[in-house]
């Protein structure tokens, strides 16, 4: 039902999403790498920060290399370099911040937000085969093997952070234990990592709207207009997720039909609640009247899912196209002259505000990603 919903409502949109040229997505997209590579070092002062943040002394500051919120930007950033014109110039700086860390992952040895830059470690493993790209994330990653934490993700005596208990971790980890596996060859990587997605799918997933609740705090607050309170960003970090994950899993591994069914079903929920506007509310289902702002986070990150799906073969062209464009073109609109990417949703972990001329390196990677698919999707090379 919900999908008939959805081509029916695409039948009356369709025409408000009219095709990019390959030409402008790549210049428009290489304009917010270029910008966000020159201006990396002094990024804090882009950022929206909430009142609480702004009374620490080094709330605008840069974050550290290897945090999560650089994570995701290195992913866009990976990715885009696959379509870029001077695909040497963005892998030469991703080197340059893997070289000077070392390689390692951040500070917790468990908590999934600090494993999210092995994502593009791993990929430039497979291009130069550098054991130094490999051996850090390994390492760590057979310690957890050997030390692993099984708490339950609710309730009392709960494992907390050191399991995936809330949703934005499955863009953070699993796509780095499955790129694991593929690059090792060594099965153990992947099992551990569909354990721990079913145990988070089994947490946080609402089986009638098809979406992720963030976390257990969410399971019972609503929206204004009642509706249940599935964050965007929150979901656009599930979704995007998928789309870096599922290349890397084994075509003929019995899971994979998992993750290719849950993309699908999130993809029917997604097309059924994009705004007129081509975004998608930062609640999902509160509408416009409960956000009367835009985002661009989690928007980036249901285009960049959804062209994928498309180049992909996973979900239907004819239905999901014009979304694609029309959420493309929203994002267009939230780009500045110089290419910052505004209208980012600050950190969070729930729905809020964002500002047209304030941006998020996590955002960026969500735009980047995107970009690269759209470029792909309208027949760039």
């Amino acid at each position: 039902m919900k999908l008939l919903n959805a081509v029916l409502l695409i039948s009356v949109m369709s025409c408000l999403g009219q095709q990019p040229k390959p030409e402008a997505v790549k210049a428009l997209t290489t304009k917010v790498a270029d910008w966000q590579i020159e201006t990396f070092e002094e990024s804090g002062k882009y950022r929206a920060l909430s009142a609480k943040r702004l009374k620490q002394k080094s709330a605008k500051s840069k974050y550290p290399d290897l945090v999560w919120n650089m994570g995701a930007l290195y992913a866009g950033m990976d990715h885009f370099r696959g379509i870029a014109d001077q695909p040497v110039k963005y892998t030469d700086w991703l080197k340059m911040i893997g070289e000077r860390n070392a390689w390692k992952l951040y500070k917790r040895p468990y908590h999934a937000d600090d494993h999210t830059v092995g994502q593009f470690y791993l990929s430039l493993y497979e291009q130069f085969k550098d054991p130094a790209m490999l051996q850090p994330t390994r390492e760590q990653f057979d310690w957890i093997l050997a030390n692993p934490k099984t708490g339950p993700l609710s309730g009392k005596n709960r494992a907390g952070k050191d399991r995936w208990s809330w949703c934005d971790a499955l863009f953070m980890a699993p796509p780095v234990w499955a790129r694991l596996a593929k690059v090792t060859g060594e099965q153990k990587y992947l099992d551990f990592m569909d354990q721990e997605y079913h145990a988070t799918y089994d947490h946080l997933w609402d089986p009638e709207e098809k979406l992720f609740y963030r976390d257990r705090k969410y399971f019972t607050q609503r929206e204004e207009n009642g509706a249940k309170l599935f964050w965007a960003r929150g979901n656009g970090w599930v979704f995007g997720g998928l789309a870096f994950m599922i290349p890397d899993l084994p075509q003929a591994w019995e899971g994979r039909t998992f993750y290719i069914e849950m993309f699908q079903q999130m993809a029917e929920s997604l097309a059924t609640c994009q705004r007129e506007d081509g975004t998608w509310s930062m609640g999902l289902l509160g509408g416009v009247e409960g956000y009367p702002i835009k985002e661009a986070s989690g928007t980036s990150f249901f285009a960049f899912g959804l062209a994928w799906g498309i180049n992909n073969g996973i979900l239907d062209r004819a239905i999901y196209e014009p979304i694609v464009f029309k959420a493309w073109q929203a994002l267009t609109e939230c780009v500045t002259e110089e290419g910052l990417l505004g209208y980012v949703q600050p950190v969070g972990a729930a729905p809020g505000d964002s500002y047209a001329d304030k941006s998020e390196v996590y955002g960026v990677g969500a735009f980047l990603a995107a970009g690269t698919e759209v470029y792909k999707l309208v027949g760039g090379k």
